[in-house]
């Protein structure tokens, strides 16, 4: 998970920027959206938009980093509309805690 979560300027396994990430992350959003996938794309939006560490540099996003939001957004949208928009969507997500028989885990 490091690889996926760390800053850009961290040398890592995966050696994609963000941009096509975030792109691969849709589609399987498509397929099949899950809370993983949300986080994740929610992880590589925030590394489009690296901190600033100088107060002589000004921050915000770059222009490329602003197209890319505008043509990946919509697609998140529409799936997790779509989603959570069908009869009983949020009825049909079980809870964490049902997926696992030791009473640790159990509800209260």
């Amino acid at each position: 998970m490091k690889a996926i979560t760390s800053l850009p300027a961290d040398t890592t396994l995966i050696t994609l920027p963000a941009r096509p990430l975030l792109e691969l992350v849709c589609l399987a959003a498509q397929r099949q959206l899950t809370a993983t996938w949300l986080s994740l794309a929610a992880i590589l939006v925030a590394q489009l938009n690296p901190p600033v560490f100088s107060l002589n540099v000004k921050g915000g996003p770059t222009p490329e980093a602003e197209l890319t939001i505008q043509q990946l957004l919509p697609i998140l949208l529409q799936c997790s509309l779509t989603y959570l928009g069908a009869g009983n969507a949020m009825e049909n997500v079980s809870p964490v805690c049902d997926d696992h028989n030791d009473p640790i885990y159990a509800c209260p």
